[in-house]
């Protein structure tokens, strides 16, 4: 990604990009709201409309769309993300969802003097866990997790914080990620951004405007 301006820090989406689960999550999703809302969850339903919201915006379109008054139902969303934590965190137990090439991206990048930071609507219990899981604990200087913002993905509010936190302005970041959301939140933000195909199309993300890799790479960091 050709550039006048230098890349001083790399933001990481985590679900789907820093970490390859959103099967995992859609699977989970999937199981939960089953069991707990009689609702059938199909992989359109999951990939089309909600990939990309925070695990609270997730569970609570679910809650609302199939009880209603989610006023009423606070309870039951908060006991699904517990569920849905707990059941998350025995699948990635048994084998880390972070891939060993983009475990080499994120040490190219923090060897070439790149500051790097996780923006996620995941919550932070989680990315903690996987980080731990994937040996890439410290290597981040920020984590901007679920509970640390009032708007989610696409609102950037995410990324602007993480750029407040490290000192960085907007145009000296490059962002990652792999979903409209994510791409729009970045871009909303006044930062570059590169997409990560799987949960959506090259054609979907490319239409936001942005260039697409199918995976990451260490051989990404010559391009930033």
């Amino acid at each position: 990604m050709e550039t006048t301006i230098r890349t001083r820090a790399v933001f990481f989406d985590f679900n789907g990009t820093l970490s390859d689960d959103e099967p995992v999550l859609e699977r989970v999703f999937t199981e939960i709201f089953h069991a707990y809302l009689g609702w059938r969850m199909t992989p359109a339903d999951y990939f089309d409309r909600l990939a990309g919201h925070s695990d609270r915006e997730i569970v609570e379109i679910a809650v609302a769309e199939r009880l209603g008054a989610l006023s009423m139902n606070q309870p039951l969303v908060e006991r699904l993300l517990a569920l849905r934590r707990e059941r998350y965190r025995q699948i990635v137990e048994q084998h880390s969802p972070v891939l060993p090439d983009t475990v080499a991206l994120v040490r190219r990048l923090v060897d070439d003097g790149r500051t790097l930071a996780v923006v996620t609507g995941a919550q932070r219990p989680d990315v903690e866990f996987v980080l731990d899981h994937a040996g890439l604990q410290g290597v981040f200087a920020t984590v901007v997790a679920e509970e640390d913002v009032t708007r989610g993905k696409p609102d950037p509010e995410g990324f602007l914080l993480a750029a407040t936190r490290l000192g960085v302005n907007p145009d000296e970041v490059l962002v990652l990620e792999d979903s409209v959301a994510g791409v729009r939140a970045a871009k909303a933000a006044g930062m570059r951004c590169l997409a990560v195909t799987g949960t959506h199309s090259a054609v979907t993300l490319a239409a936001e405007g942005v260039a697409t890799v199918d995976v990451l790479s260490p051989g990404l960091a010559d391009r930033f």
